[in-house]
């Protein structure tokens, strides 16, 4: 009995085991497919954009080169993320004014004599630069010295925020040390870049002649006067103009004026041909953008029917369409993933166009390329409160690692960060170099957003590919060099470090990159870091980052496995 009863428990115990190991193997073999299985996330629409006749003078971009130190990465954990990029078809072709940014008239002159500044901003490859606001466009009268110089029927009062503002007009010859259009001339020609002028159309609304046909003409003609001075007395060749800025805002100049009433959209496409005539008539080779306002939707009654009036009146006559975005709420406090999640309202930005353009015009979508003539973040976070991630911060300079990408991704022909340098307030500086007015870093030294730009300019390429991701949170902006390099960055966006393994498919074998890594374990510090190498400044990058050397990250079968921590962009370049 004893032995049939230990025979019973044996084969209970057998099968049991049985059964266990079985479920093991189940659950070890559920573990391989749920690692090996890749499902790509479509978090990105279409590209729906087209960057026209931005792509023009394209040219191609050969043989990029990078210093290795003697370092190499390896990853020896296994992927928690996947990547792909298909080098069959190309997205697009890059616009190289793309890298743009603001120059405001406010701005010491003095900065032309700052040498390092001047470097740095060339080194970046900024190929567009914009003069002279922002807000400061609708009452700015570049030629003036005086009032009394100032065109015919310039208020010595010019109102705005339905007149509980008030300003002087801005005289581009006034004061000693404002920055002057001459000394916008000389910067243009220092840092190799063209110019995108905005002028005064406002000056058409307050001006104190009372017929309306003359205010326009006046207001057209001394715009003209402008690509005159720069195109034909100085053969500048400026090539972009814009008539107006945001002027359906009610802060602008011109929105409301006495006994006129509220700014009309369909007169201002309507004053805009008149712009547009007289200007070219001067110089037919530029190109004339007009103001278009770039949310889905709003209740103010001017800025909900903005694009439907002004659209059809310039169709036929403008050369590109004016967009602005900085990506938050008015006076939203962000934290890091909120500032970086911000990003992905791009995508509505061609779609508002194209919706108008298709619904009110006898045109295709895609027929009016879009200009982003000011972006940036938007963060009433404060260095003092530490409450978010502020303008100045490491986490703002990631924002711009994505929203690049994502700019040119879209088929957007031309951005421009809003601004060069500009007043600091606890951190609320819009400035991508130091304000004088800022602790613990000298005047027009980068801030984190700066560095970026920089190695965009160093390691992507002049063609646009699509890639995949199977995680929303990692970010993969692909490029190719006509020379056969290929071009990555690669941004994360949370707070949550990933081992990434990304496949280059249909393309030429490639071996090894150079990596250089922008990262902070702060995201709102300050201070970025590049390799591991920290500025010993208050904020900023670390000093000499020209010479910090990339390191080697070798690559298997096509296939790039890379560390990316959080709040991170790794920008990437083979090496043939």
């Amino acid at each position: 009995m004893n032995k049939i009863k230990n025979l019973k428990l044996y084969l209970v115990f057998t099968l049991l085991l049985s059964n266990y190991l079985t479920s093991q193997d189940s659950d070890i073999q559920l573990k391989e497919i749920t690692v090996t299985t890749k499902k790509f996330i479509k978090n990105r629409p279409p590209m729906n954009g087209n960057p026209g006749f931005f792509l023009e003078d394209w040219k191609s971009k050969n043989n990029p080169k990078v210093k290795l130190n003697d370092s190499t990465i390896i990853v020896d954990n296994p992927p928690t993320v996947y990547g792909e990029i298909d080098f069959t078809q190309p997205l697009t072709k890059i616009s190289k004014y793309i890298y743009g940014n603001n120059l405001g008239h406010w701005t010491n002159r003095k900065f032309l004599a700052n040498d390092k500044f001047i470097f740095n901003f060339k080194d970046a490859g900024f190929k567009v630069v914009r003069f002279p606001g922002g807000n400061a466009s609708n009452d700015y009268f570049w030629d003036a010295e005086s009032i009394g110089q100032c065109p015919e029927g310039t208020p010595s009062i010019i109102y705005k925020s339905d007149f509980k503002k008030s300003t002087s007009p801005k005289l581009g010859k006034q004061g000693t040390f404002r920055t002057r259009p001459e000394d916008y001339y000389d910067f243009l020609l220092r840092s190799k870049s063209t110019g995108s002028i905005c002028v005064n159309y406002s000056y058409a609304l307050y001006s104190e002649i009372e017929d309306e046909n003359e205010r326009v003409n006046k207001a057209a003609e001394y715009a003209a006067s402008w690509v005159y001075d720069a195109n034909i007395k100085r053969n500048l060749n400026i090539k972009f103009w814009e008539i107006g800025n945001e002027n359906w805002g009610k802060w602008q100049a011109g929105y409301n004026v006495k006994k006129r009433g509220i700014i009309n959209p369909k007169k201002y496409g309507e004053h805009c041909r008149i712009f547009i005539e007289k200007m070219k008539a001067v110089d037919p080779t530029i190109k004339i953008g007009v103001v278009g306002y770039q949310k889905p939707k709003s209740r103010d009654p001017v800025q909900k029917r903005w694009n439907e009036l002004v659209i059809p009146e310039i169709i036929d006559v403008a050369d590109f369409y004016i967009l602005h975005d900085y990506y938050a709420k008015y006076g939203a406090i962000l934290n890091p993933k909120e500032m970086l999640k911000a990003i992905d309202t791009t995508y509505s930005h061609i779609k508002v166009v194209n919706q108008i353009i298709e619904k009110y015009t006898d045109k295709d979508k895609g027929y009016l390329p879009i200009a982003l003539t000011e972006f940036n973040t938007r963060s009433n976070a404060s260095i003092s409160k530490n409450d978010g991630a502020t303008n100045v911060s490491h986490c703002s300079g990631i924002f711009f690692a994505h929203a690049i990408g994502e700019i040119i991704r879209q088929g957007i022909g031309m951005s421009m960060v809003w601004d060069i340098e500009n007043g600091y307030k606890d951190g609320h500086d819009h400035g991508m170099f130091a304000s004088s007015k800022e602790n613990g870093i000298a005047w027009l030294s980068p801030h984190p957003s700066y560095y970026h730009f920089y190695y965009y300019n160093k390691v992507f390429g002049d063609t646009y590919y699509e890639s995949l991701s199977t995680n929303p949170n990692i970010r993969i902006h692909c490029s190719s060099f006509s020379s056969g390099e290929i071009g990555l960055v690669v941004v994360n966006i949370s707070d949550k470090e990933e081992i990434i393994e990304i496949e280059l498919k249909n393309i030429d074998s490639k071996n090894l990159a150079g990596v250089f890594e922008i990262y902070n374990k702060n995201p709102n510090s300050r201070k970025t870091g590049i390799n591991d190498f920290f500025t010993s400044k208050d904020a900023g990058g670390p000093e000499n980052f020209k010479k910090i050397k990339a390191i080697n990250l070798e690559i298997k079968n096509n296939v790039i496995k890379i560390k990316s921590k959080p709040y991170s962009a790794n920008y990437l370049l083979t090496q043939k």
